[in-house]
């Protein structure tokens, strides 16, 4: 008899797949996919720095063949492929991934992606916030413990610059103050700590 293997188990944020072969997202497991989350446009995206041919880290022919060793690799290429694709050989493929220049690329492509991702979640936290806020003021007015409405009433507070938190934390900024006076061109420097 034939041993069927066990498919694979699902990982974070894999949609649901039900019986009838319906997929459905974790967004909608929520209460619905969110029109407002935010998607990189591709046509309009403009990078976070702006760059001229001189700023770049080697002359353009060899910037054109590190930006395909660093594309294909990116995309899952291993190094033989990536030389006969672009026809040349293993060890100019590795020259190429081996200089600065391909280090610095990589290094400012990813921060890039980095720079980008955040904006999403940053836009994406903020599309979420108020219904959060509604959420945590629901459970902070009508919560059916007494413990769930004192903690939403206290992150409100806190929220609110109202909380301990807040004032522990303006007062020690207040007492870490160093002020430098000089008084005038003869006579000394005074530090004071406040």
């Amino acid at each position: 008899m034939a041993r069927l293997l066990a498919k694979a188990l699902a990982k974070w944020g894999d949609p649901l797949l039900l019986l009838d072969g319906t997929l459905v997202s974790p967004d909608a497991i929520n209460g619905g996919i969110d029109e407002s989350v935010p998607k990189i446009d591709l046509e309009d995206y403009k990078p976070s720095k702006k760059r001229t041919l001189k700023d770049l880290p080697a002359p353009v022919p060899t910037l054109k063949g590190i930006a395909c060793v660093f594309m294909f690799t990116t995309l899952g290429l291993g190094d033989r492929e990536i030389a006969d694709a672009l026809g040349i050989s293993v060890e100019q493929m590795k020259s190429l991934r081996g200089s600065p220049a391909y280090a610095e690329c990589f290094e400012a492509v990813t921060s890039e992606f980095i720079s980008v991702n955040s904006e999403l979640i940053t836009a994406r936290i903020a599309a979420y916030s108020h219904d959060a806020l509604s959420e945590i003021a629901n459970v902070a007015l009508r919560g059916k413990e007494e413990r769930n409405r004192l903690r939403g009433s206290m992150y409100l507070m806190g929220a609110g610059g109202h909380g301990d938190k807040t004032k522990i934390a303006a007062g020690a900024a207040a007492k870490n103050d160093l002020r430098i006076v000089i008084i005038g061109k003869d006579q000394d420097v005074r530090i004071e700590g406040v």
